[in-house]
């Protein structure tokens, strides 16, 4: 039997009294695209944070291909939600690339690094920026340069907290349609916030809030989503990047 890139069972964290996840139960398959939406707070980033190894659950296990995350994070490329950096801070794009590359183990020159770069920056569409000072870029630029720092180590697992969180829908669709093309190559693990568009890209949908609803299908139903969301969600035709939210008391009151 194959040794899942993830696999989480019963996995529970809290911050201080506070639960963030509870009893999440996930398996994927190599080439899973898997979509997690679900509201703010709901613990989306936390289970990032507990595959990539940086939090340990407070009950349950955690795997990545039957290992310990600690044990296994040289196989796992990661793009938090926000890169924050000083801007004027002087570092061009393709040294920010070939830092991708540090402390997992490799040893080659630096004729191979920069050229493994290089590979990388034509790989998202940038090979014509590697000069470029990191802190000019766009927002899209700036996160297909995060990108390819996270694919710098060969990574077989792609993790993605909001990477188009700060770029307007046409850069963040030309994102997703890159992620599209990878997904061929390795598992990747996208979080977002924008129900609509993802699902024109990803395989699988889950939603997160502080339990996991995931059914290995990139169909949402709406008691999926109203579980995971509190309110009533009606979704538009799959694949359009609309949702309608329906009349409802998102309190609870009369």
């Amino acid at each position: 039997m194959t040794t899942p890139p993830i696999q989480l069972r019963d996995v529970g964290y809290s911050y201080g009294q506070t639960p963030v996840l509870e009893s999440v139960n996930l398996r994927l398959d190599d080439g899973d695209f898997l979509g997690i939406i679900g509201p703010n707070a709901g613990g989306k980033t936390t289970l990032l944070k507990i595959v990539l190894g940086l939090l340990k659950p407070d009950s349950g296990s955690v795997e990545v291909f039957g290992r310990a995350p600690a044990e296994n994070r040289g196989v796992i490329g990661y793009v938090p939600q926000y890169a924050r950096f000083d801007a004027s801070f002087p570092i061009d794009v393709l040294d920010t690339v070939r830092m991708g590359r540090l402390g997992v183990g490799r040893r080659e020159s630096g004729r191979e690094s920069r050229a493994a770069a290089l590979a990388l920056l034509d790989r998202v569409d940038l090979g014509g920026m590697a000069a470029e000072q990191i802190g000019q870029l766009s927002g899209g630029q700036l996160q297909r340069v995060l990108i390819a720092r996270a694919l710098a180590s060969e990574p077989r697992i792609l993790l993605l907290d909001e990477p188009t969180a700060s770029v307007d829908t046409r850069i963040g669709r030309s994102v997703y349609e890159l992620l599209g093309r990878l997904s061929e190559q390795m598992t990747i693990v996208l979080v977002s916030h924008d129900i609509g568009v993802i699902s024109r890209y990803v395989k699988t949908i889950a939603c997160l809030n502080v339990r996991l609803h995931y059914h290995h299908s990139r169909e949402l139903t709406d008691e999926m989503v109203e579980v995971a969301y509190g309110c009533p969600v009606d979704l538009v035709a799959h694949g359009h990047p609309h949702r309608v939210l329906p009349p409802h008391d998102a309190a609870g009151g009369p």
